[in-house]
């Protein structure tokens, strides 16, 4: 694969586009002057990996629908607020990831793009997340921590296929009882919420090996945790009051595996 990279645009369009670069594949951009994405750059027709971070950008023009063989994008350290409808054209888009800007809402055409598995979003102002997300039928990871996201959509059980979802550091109070639907899932990382309960059926989450629920308000596991082959569960031990004796002799029973945490106070508990 042909990689190239270009730390200072400015280069790139005296160089670059000089010579015949339909065979580039990987873009990496980084400048802390760079502003604006050139015209030029969207006629890359080979281009599978494109890296953008610590840039001033704030805009991904609508010419990024061009890119039609890109099968990763990479977004970190930009000043975006919003990201185009014509990003749900990336036909061939398989890994996205948006970290430390301040986006809100991710534009509902991201689950066009059907062979997207995986998605990272860390560390934005992130609210809310598509419904249709039941249409991203090839995801098998999902990882949307230090965000704001209060709930989630029902729409999330559909994915047979996901085998990590990661949603720590948000403002979640509750998780869809369709969760339990998720059949591959094999990580859930919820820490750091504001969950009161976990939902019930998680029985039949057979291929789930990690459930990291510490610093929430969870005073009840769910006892059906205890029919799962767990490799690791954290929970709140000041927290955790009112369990089966059943769920108790398991967490006893399996202290290797189950990590006590005790629950982060707010200044004023």
């Amino acid at each position: 694969m042909t990689t190239w990279y270009y730390h200072n645009l400015l280069e790139w369009i005296k160089t670059g586009c000089k010579n015949n670069c339909s065979n580039i594949k990987k873009l990496e951009i980084s400048d802390q002057y760079i502003s604006l994405l050139p015209n030029e750059m969207f006629n890359l027709e080979n281009l599978e990996i494109l890296s953008i971070y610590y840039t001033t950008i704030s805009l991904i023009p609508k010419d990024i629908q061009k890119l039609k063989n890109l099968k990763r994008l990479l977004l970190s350290d930009v000043q975006l607020e919003k990201l185009p409808d014509e990003i749900g054209k990336l036909a061939n888009l398989e890994y996205f990831e948006l970290k430390n800007c301040q986006i809100k809402e991710l534009p509902e055409s991201i689950c066009n793009n059907q062979k997207l598995s995986h998605i990272v979003i860390n560390y934005c102002k992130l609210e809310t997340i598509p419904k249709n997300i039941n249409k991203l039928t090839n995801l098998n990871n999902l990882d949307l921590s230090f965000n704001c996201i209060k709930s989630l959509p029902n729409s999330l059980g559909v994915l047979k296929k996901l085998k990590v979802l990661n949603i720590k550091e948000n403002e979640l109070e509750y998780l869809p009882s369709t969760m339990c639907n998720m059949e591959g899932l094999e990580e859930l990382i919820c820490n750091n919420n504001m969950l009161k309960f976990l939902p019930d059926g998680f029985e039949s989450l057979v291929n789930l090996k990690v459930i990291q629920c510490h610093s929430n308000d969870i005073e009840l596991l769910p006892n059906d945790i205890t029919k799962l082959k767990l490799k690791e569960l954290t929970y709140d031990k000041d927290r955790i009051i009112s369990n089966t004796a059943n769920m108790m002799k398991y967490l006893i029973d399996n202290s290797d595996k189950c990590k006590e945490y005790y629950k982060r106070r707010k200044i004023g508990e």
